[in-house]
């Protein structure tokens, strides 16, 4: 409705062009939104606002020229006003929304499905936890997040690639290898010391009993043992990360490993560029970028005195072969405390040539565990923090992923298990799926009772008058665009909000049956009864289609 609307004020503007009544410009970036009141309309368009500078005319007096010169041949328009400093708001005509659900039904399950993204190539990097240790809470919420954002982009017409990168290289890994090694060493010598800053947990000793029994470690020497006991290590580490993604109906297109990038002579090849550029230079023995020169607050080290790599050196190759491998945009959801590296990493980019908005950096804040009114702060597996398989197993995988966005990334997030495990309607995600499972069964009554669904639905549209049914084909008129706001803004916790919008208009649609028969989906009345079931079946698969992009399952019974 929103691009009928705009297509209608875009020819409008055009005409006022052509008649001279306004003074010719390109056509304004201006704003189609829905007012807070309702008894401002459907819609408010910022239009004249938008012209006053460029035409040196009162606004009001701008939108008066709009509105005069109007031609609604469509009839789509029941009423249209100026208001406020220069706003026009309009009421769509009633026809034009039951319509719109006749064009919903006939989409079906591609309803909101666009071409936005004209099939440029993303890459959404995402989780990308060091192999050292279990997913946890934080790990699941940047899951949650990235496939949906994923999924929202790939339905909008983006062609997505969901990497995931591999931290297998450095000191860490050496860290790693050690604390297998000595945890292995403590089973028959427990005053073996155990490395400081190493990696603690049960899991930690799990896997030195693991690999203990499949390597032959007592007969190795001790460098060969830790080398061994890192590898390994890693790579039991990263088949459960994947176990644990996978049931959380996570999967990526790519596993990328940092060790394979040094090895390729790519990270030498980006800085030998860089240094071709100017941007490199030595000072007192290690080797610095000028990140400073595009916007960081000072130059970063990019090789120690000691002739040892960064973390930054191999972030600046890893990046600069993203956008070598033909990427239009690249996403990265990193933790908050990542927030100082974003400008240098856009720094180092931009010294390549990159414009700083290729890349997009999505923060996400910690997640904190509550349980009867306390916070649950460890895990004994872990040692100090609780997984994000011991979630899971406590409160499902679609409690989990609902719940992950139900708040804005850039804001801390508090996860009630008696909430998320209760059966009513303060349990957001049992909330919507309740919602859809209560279509499902209205329209199993409706064929149970002979009134099966017509075939034609504008032969019985017209009957859908209350305004709770009109509430109702506006909140999925907006589907569309929705998803289209979450492609541009990267912001996928919008689609948990709309979905319990419109759980709760079909919720207290639904009860008004309760108190009066004759607002009962399925009355006495056989025509007004189709005309509901077509309403419900809309509301089903707007429901059914935003659960499966949240990547949510949306039962039929419940």
């Amino acid at each position: 409705m929103r691009k009928k609307l705009r297509k209608l004020l875009n020819s409008t503007l055009q005409a006022c062009f052509k008649k001279g009544l306004l003074r010719e410009i390109p056509l304004p970036n201006y704003v189609i939104e829905i007012p807070n009141n309702p008894e401002h309309g459907h819609f408010a368009a910022n239009l004249p606002l938008m012209l006053a500078s460029s035409q040196k005319r009162n606004p009001r007096e701008i939108a008066s020229v709009i509105v005069d010169q109007l031609t609604d041949e469509e009839g789509l328009l029941e009423k249209v006003e100026v208001a406020g400093p220069g706003f026009i708001n309009f009421h769509i005509a009633r026809e034009r929304w039951q319509d719109f659900l006749v064009e919903l039904l006939a989409a079906g399950k591609a309803f909101g499905r666009s071409d936005v993204g004209m099939g440029k190539k993303v890459m959404v990097e995402f989780v990308s936890a060091n192999p050292t240790g279990p997913l946890h809470l934080g790990h699941g919420r940047g899951a949650a997040l990235g496939d949906t954002l994923s999924r929202v982009m790939a339905f909008c017409g983006y062609e997505v690639t969901r990497e995931f990168y591999i931290n297998d290289a450095g000191q860490q890994v050496r860290l790693w290898g050690e604390s297998i090694y000595s945890r292995w060493k403590q089973l028959t010598d427990p005053a073996f010391p155990f490395p400081e800053n190493g990696y603690h947990g049960d899991y930690v000793v799990e896997l030195a009993k693991a690999i203990g029994q499949k390597q032959n470690l007592g007969h190795m020497e001790r460098d060969e043992a830790v080398e061994v006991c890192a590898f390994e290590g890693k790579e039991r580490m990263l088949q459960e990360i994947r176990e644990d993604l996978s049931r959380f109906r996570v999967t990526f297109d790519v596993w990328y490993s940092e060790n394979d990038l040094i090895q390729s002579g790519r990270l030498e090849k980006a800085l030998n560029e860089l240094r071709s550029k100017g941007h490199i230079y030595e000072d007192d023995g290690a080797l610095w970028i000028r990140t400073s020169a595009f916007g960081d607050d000072k130059d970063r080290v990019v090789k120690k005195q000691d002739g040892q790599l960064t973390y930054f050196a191999t972030d600046i190759s890893y990046h600069l072969d993203k956008w070598h491998r033909g990427f239009s945009r690249a996403i990265n959801i990193w933790g908050a405390d990542h927030h100082g590296y974003v400008p240098r990493m856009k720094a180092a980019l931009e010294a390549h040539g990159i414009h700083r908005d290729w890349l997009s950096v999505i923060l996400i804040q910690l997640v904190k565990l509550w349980q009867g009114g306390n916070e649950i702060k460890m895990s004994k597996r872990a040692g100090s923090y609780v997984t994000l398989k011991e979630l899971i197993d406590e409160i499902g995988v679609d409690a989990a992923r609902f719940v992950f966005l139900t708040k804005h990334h850039d804001s801390p997030l508090d996860v009630d298990i008696d909430l998320v495990k209760s059966q009513d309607s303060n349990n957001p995600v049992y909330y919507v799926q309740y919602a859809h499972a209560r279509a499902c069964s209205i329209l199993r009554k409706a064929q149970e009772e002979g009134i099966p669904l017509p075939s034609a639905p504008e032969d019985c549209i017209r009957t859908l008058t209350l305004e709770e049914e009109l509430g109702l084909i506006r909140t999925m008129a907006e589907f569309p665009f929705l998803l289209e706001e979450i492609c541009r803004t990267l912001e996928p916790h919008r689609l948990t909000y709309y979905l319990g919008e419109l759980a709760s208009g079909f919720h207290k649609y639904f009860n008004l049956g309760t108190k009066k028969p004759e607002y009962r989906v399925v009355c006495q009345d056989r025509e007004v009864s189709q005309a509901r079931g077509l309403l419900t079946k809309a509301i089903r698969t707007v429901l059914s289609t935003g659960l499966g992009l949240l990547g949510v399952e949306a039962p039929e019974r419940m």
